[in-house]
């Protein structure tokens, strides 16, 4: 059934919450998942409160967040560091941070040369299972027209799309310290772990706010303003878009809510986003294991790049949107499956790409081969090895195992995105489809919300396939 939802302004609170105490969170999670909040008690906490200010000029976010942190490593630790994504070059950005307070002192933080890495000096060290909550006030400025890479940040034609605009926790890794990597030279820019956010944003009240999360709230102010609050637990990351143009259609698929939000000239590729989403998720929680969240968010928006993913919620490009033709229905195919593949189960996208990206490419395949038949499957691993064998014919074969930074040119295309899902085609051909399917549910179900590494995946695989992987291993992965 289509339903078509104008987001008129109205005084509404759609339910009570309090998210900060643990409760509250269950309204963004499906109720036979409601006990996986209970799993991770000392993920970090988000408690953030956004005035959002879309001016013809730029947008501004100007935010106070409170983070809690507990050090689940075995190490002490001296410093707390954040990322400022928006000071990339790679998203055109800038995140000032006006106010550090720990306990309510004072902190004067220190910054890197991109200044997109932040340390944040203790004045007591945090031993092993100790939290500690810092505060935090920021602005946050998106420059109108402003085009970094894939315009995955970025504020176009009223509509904001902005990934990471707030400081976020690095990763702590145990006997290697925290995750400093500042450079996006393509690819995803982003390492983090799995929290819980509670997010406030109040706006003009013809602006329409969609984030990751689920709305629990949503309040028209005496000054005619909108104030919508969110929550979002179990998820790696927290991206916010808006825009007063946007129209929604919604659905069901094994209980989960789908929110397609298109712009006025897109809906006959809204009703055909819908479609396939519902399909993609049909079939990877068959395949995969189930997508615990009440709620899955599609966005049309004006990046370069054919979709982009994000925990909770998917971008697709305005002219692949509109295009209606078979690019649209891969982008969202490859987009939904790394809900599963990056956010649910967690990796170093810059170092390890290949570990979400090539993954999602096979479930790509995947996903043809229940919507089509097998023998679409198949045509779908033929694309990938007809592109892969063309760009021999010019250039020299790579590993797909690389960081981002060892693929020049369209290396990265052809390598990760082509050769990749050979890879898992290869062990599917070798120990039989259904047994890498357990496989790939055993890895899913082991590694939900945490984080993998390739020698996590080799060890699971082994473990469910009852083979030593070695040889396979170092001949794709390197």
């Amino acid at each position: 059934m289509r339903y078509v939802v104008f987001l008129i302004v109205l005084l509404m609170v759609i339910m009570p919450v309090a998210a900060q105490d643990g409760t509250g969170y269950e309204a963004a999670m499906l109720p036979d998942y409601a006990a996986d909040l209970d799993a991770f008690p000392h993920a970090p906490r988000y408690s953030m409160t956004i005035n959002l200010d879309l001016g013809a000029d730029q947008a501004t976010f100007s935010g106070f967040q409170s983070v809690t942190y507990t050090n689940e490593s075995s190490d002490t630790l001296n410093e707390i560091v954040f990322r400022l994504y928006p000071n990339y070059e790679s998203y055109g950005g800038v995140l000032t941070v006006n106010r550090v307070q720990i306990a309510g002192s004072p902190i004067t933080p220190t910054y890197d040369a991109t200044n997109s890495v932040m340390h944040v000096a203790l004045a007591e060290p945090l031993a092993p299972n100790a939290s500690i909550t810092i505060d935090l006030a920021y602005t946050t400025i998106v420059v109108n027209d402003r085009v970094r890479l894939y315009g995955q940040f970025s504020y176009s034609n009223g509509v904001l799309a902005t990934p990471n605009f707030f400081p976020q926790l690095s990763v702590y890794e145990t006997g290697a310290g925290w995750w400093e990597y500042a450079v996006q030279p393509q690819g995803d820019a982003v390492y983090s772990e799995t929290s819980f956010f509670d997010v406030q944003v109040t706006t003009a009240s013809d602006v329409i706010v969609i984030t990751s999360g689920s709305r629990v709230a949503d309040t028209l102010n005496a000054d005619g303003s909108r104030t919508v609050r969110y929550l979002a637990p179990l998820m790696r990351d927290f991206s916010l878009m808006a825009s007063s143009a946007f129209e929604t259609i919604s659905d069901t698929q094994d209980g989960i809510q789908i929110d397609v939000h298109y712009l006025p000239s897109g809906t006959r590729g809204a009703d055909a986003v819908l479609a396939y989403a519902k399909v993609a998720v049909q079939t990877f929680n068959e395949l995969f294991g189930p997508y615990p969240f009440a709620e899955l968010d599609i966005v049309e928006t004006y990046t370069n790049a054919g979709g982009i993913e994000y925990p909770g919620l998917i971008v697709v490009q305005d002219d692949a949107w509109n295009s209606l033709d078979t690019f649209l229905e891969v982008v969202v195919a490859h987009e939904v499956a790394h809900q599963w593949w990056y956010s649910l189960v967690g990796n170093d996208q810059t170092a390890y790409p290949w570990m979400d990206e090539a993954l999602a490419q096979y479930a790509t395949a995947l996903y043809y081969g229940k919507a089509y038949g097998p023998t679409a499957d198949d045509a779908v691993f033929d694309s990938y090895q007809g592109n892969w064998q063309r760009y021999l014919n010019d250039f020299s074969d790579l590993p797909i195992g690389g960081p981002v930074t060892d693929y020049p040119d369209n290396a990265y295309y052809y390598i990760v995105y082509q050769k990749g899902p050979l890879f898992f085609k290869t062990l599917a051909d070798t120990y039989g489809e259904a047994a890498l399917l357990s496989a790939l549910n055993d890895y899913f179900m082991a590694y939900r919300y945490e984080v993998a590494t390739p020698a996590d995946m080799q060890a699971s695989f082994e473990a469910s396939l009852g083979a030593d992987l070695d040889v396979l291993f170092t001949e794709w992965v390197g």
